[in-house]
């Protein structure tokens, strides 16, 4: 008896010591998110973290092959997501081609936050930056939220709203209603002369959006621990767009809307504006290329009207326009650039014309630049 009570014991300490062998590893591989047996249905957003980004993360391509976008797409319909047959992605995807990674992901944050991108908080738009970077459709997440030393949110609406009340003598809601959309960034500022996104440069930034016409009535730029920048008004906010606008939605539907609103030089105009009046393939870039272009713009100036070229002009303004060419046979996209940097902007007296295209080959940006052509801004304007 003594021997058998002593072999069962033995067993039941080899099974113990089994379990605590097996299990740690066996629950350390499990992970409750990806249990879709306990939560029928992901959101959007946990679409992107879950199915996107980690699709993405398997090559360093900028866009989802055709076969992706599948895999993708079911993912959204099992969990009752689905996209306008009319999107740029689903005409791509029905054309059997792949689509851009960002574009993709950005769709899906529409579906999670809402297509008024204007409206997203900051935090949502932190997210969407760190998902952008994670599936590596950018390379920095220019969207913060803030840090102890920062000021809070609260403060910066209450400052924004101060410094448009005693300015322009207008009194501003502190968040959102049905009178004003306010869009709300704390985000990184691209330096030019840093060749960078420094840290120490990042601010606040509010819009104050007229839902009856879409047109941004006031804006306040703030340092990130609350000095005033900036506070503006649009000149023309007193203008009547009101027949050709909803909210949300660009109000100059034709050219000459869009030159009585923000006049005859087009690269000055907002770029979803020239977006919506002229369509593909205009576009608009992500923070990234825009800082690639950017400081290549400013260094072929550099190299060809001197190191001070641009600092003999002053406080200049910078207008471009971006057009983006897809060969989709070879999964090259050409990224055509026109900037002008000048202090006028209506008649361009001064400053510098640079324009150039660059490639993407197969998803990855590749370092030569073609078509470049670098001038002063007033030619053929006497």
């Amino acid at each position: 008896m003594k021997a058998m009570l002593k072999k069962g014991f033995q067993y039941l300490l080899l099974t113990v010591i089994l379990l605590s062998c097996v299990l740690p590893h066996a629950l350390a591989d499990y992970n409750p998110q990806y249990d879709n047996e306990a939560d029928d249905t992901f959101s959007p957003k946990e679409i992107v973290e879950q199915v996107a980004v980690p699709i993405a993360q398997r090559n360093n391509r900028r866009n989802y092959t055709h076969d992706e976008l599948t895999e993708l797409l079911k993912a959204l319909e099992e969990n009752g997501i689905t996209l306008d047959e009319e999107t740029p992605i689903m005409q791509a995807f029905n054309a059997e081609q792949g689509y851009w990674k960002g574009d993709t992901i950005r769709e899906i944050c529409i579906a999670a936050f809402g297509d008024n991108e204007r409206s997203w908080s900051i935090e949502q738009k932190h997210w969407y930056g760190k998902s952008m970077v994670s599936a590596g459709a950018w390379n920095i997440n220019i969207y913060l939220i803030p840090e102890e030393n920062d000021i809070s949110i609260e403060n910066a609406r209450l400052f924004a709203s101060k410094a448009l009340a005693e300015k322009y003598k207008v009194n501003l809601p502190l968040e959102e209603n049905d009178d004003w959309i306010i869009d709300e960034e704390f985000r990184l500022e691209w330096d030019a002369e840093a060749d960078s996104f420094p840290s120490d440069k990042a601010q606040w930034a509010f819009w104050y959006v007229n839902p009856k016409t879409g047109n941004d009535e006031y804006s306040v730029r703030l340092t990130r621990d609350g000095h005033i920048i900036e506070a503006s008004i649009d000149e023309n906010k007193e203008m009547d767009y009101s027949s050709l606008s909803i909210a949300g939605v660009n109000p100059f539907p034709n050219e000459k809307e869009a030159i009585t609103q923000y006049g005859s030089v087009m690269h000055f105009w907002p770029h979803d504006v020239q977006v919506d009046v002229y369509g593909e393939p205009y576009a608009i870039p992500s923070p990234e290329e825009y800082a690639s272009a950017i400081n290549i713009a400013i260094k072929e100036i550099k190299k060809s009207f001197g190191e001070k070229s641009l600092d003999s002009l002053g406080k200049y303004k910078i207008g471009y326009l971006h057009k983006q060419i897809a060969d989709t046979d070879n999964l090259n996209t050409l990224l055509q650039w026109d900037f002008i940097i000048t202090t006028d902007t209506e008649f361009l007296s001064d400053g510098y014309r640079v324009q150039f295209t660059q490639i993407i080959n197969n998803g990855i940006m590749t370092d030569e630049i073609f078509d470049l052509v670098v001038e002063t801004a007033n030619i053929g304007n006497g």
